[in-house]
């Protein structure tokens, strides 16, 4: 496995270094390869730096631990790079995954009889018992 960063970001590689973050050799999150299969895959740098925070943001989300003088907490790193997630589909017009649903509610239940002159089906049937709710 390997680690190269280009500082003049001409290739796709160091240009999804460079907008992750992963950009210093020692402790990287992830290595030339798996970047190179994410541009792949996903066919674009936006795509592929996306998939990269999320597979990180993965990574941070590890419990916290404390083992005597040692403790390890990902809290904050992991906040900022959902926030960096966040950021990063605004900038490259890629969608995370939220979506808005709505319904519609009648007025009165779809099983009454009620009705209104364009949805009558029968004319010739006397519905003037059934209040159609025009004034």
């Amino acid at each position: 496995m390997t680690f190269s960063f280009a500082i003049n970001l001409s290739t796709d590689l160091a240009l999804v270094r460079f907008h992750i973050g992963d950009t210093s050799n020692e402790g990287h999150y992830l290595e030339d390869e798996t970047i190179n299969a994410l541009i792949t895959s996903e066919g674009s740098v936006g795509g592929a730096v996306i998939a990269c925070i999320k597979y990180i943001i993965t990574q941070l989300s590890s419990p916290n631990y404390k083992l005597d003088w040692m403790s390890v907490t990902n809290e904050q790193a992991r906040e900022g790079f959902e926030k960096l997630l966040k950021d990063k589909a605004n900038e490259f017009g890629i969608s995370t995954g939220v979506s808005a649903t709505s319904t519609v509610k009648h007025a009165y239940r779809a099983d009454s009889d009620q009705y209104t002159s364009s949805t009558r089906t029968n004319p010739t049937v006397d519905n003037t018992s059934v209040y159609d709710g025009t004034p």
